[in-house]
């Protein structure tokens, strides 16, 4: 008996002190706290911060597009605070239906979907084809292009340099769209020190349009021109 009451008493606390007023949500970069709300809480018990936590810790939220995770934690008995883990996204390619195929920095896939981030740089390969890819995959880039884009991308982010575009021909010549400008890469040859070239001439080319060509650039030969469309 004792225990029954005990029980019915903790669950009147629990009902009456564990109602949620306040919602802290962070991480997203993606979603609105709004949109959030409908995907995280979903069931007619949803408004019982103790239920909320726990259904969490037993049986964490999924699926939501571009979210790796969601943790919720109790704050108050009256606040949640809300955590949300996006997915990387370090680059994109369209497959053969014109999805984007979202890949995180070990060229490995986090999604697939219609939606398209624009700042998210564009990957074209001109000799690779997206058709059957699955989310937690590899890219299907050979070894050698899988490494180049990788270091290039990490060269990239590490200068603080954000490009819309990236392109492998055929022959191995890469280009980079950045803003009005295109930049004739070259060869993966020297990517560190002409990324990092690109670091202090780009801000001096702000608003302006043309080719900047990197592809005769090495150690022997520093000459870099600008050529400005007309």
């Amino acid at each position: 008996m004792a225990l029954a009451i005990l029980g019915v008493a903790g669950y009147m606390i629990i009902s009456i002190f564990f109602v949620v007023k306040n919602v802290n949500f962070e991480g997203s970069t993606i979603y609105t706290d709004e949109q959030l709300s409908e995907m995280i809480f979903t069931d007619e018990h949803s408004k019982n911060s103790v239920y909320c936590w726990a259904k969490n810790k037993i049986s964490p939220v999924e699926d939501i597009p571009f979210v790796e995770s969601v943790t919720i934690d109790l704050v108050k008995p009256d606040t949640l605070k809300v955590s949300v883990k996006e997915k990387e996204r370090t680059c994109r390619m369209a497959d053969v239906t014109g999805m984007q195929v979202y890949f995180n920095s070990d060229n490995v896939v986090t999604e697939i979907s219609d939606v398209v981030f624009d700042y998210v740089p564009e990957v074209v390969m001109e000799d690779v084809e997206l058709s059957e890819e699955t989310v937690g995959e590899k890219s299907p880039f050979k070894t050698k292009r899988n490494n180049e884009l990788k270091n290039l991308i990490f060269c990239l982010k590490e200068q603080g340099i954000s490009v819309q575009g990236i392109r492998f021909t055929s022959e191995g010549s890469i280009f980079l769209a950045y803003q009005g400008i295109n930049i004739n890469f070259g060869t993966s040859a020297n990517t560190d020190a002409k990324v990092l070239r690109l670091k202090y001439i780009l801000p001096q080319l702000e608003g302006q349009v043309g080719t900047l060509h990197l592809e005769d650039w090495s150690e022997g030969n520093r000459d870099i021109v600008f050529e400005k469309n007309e």
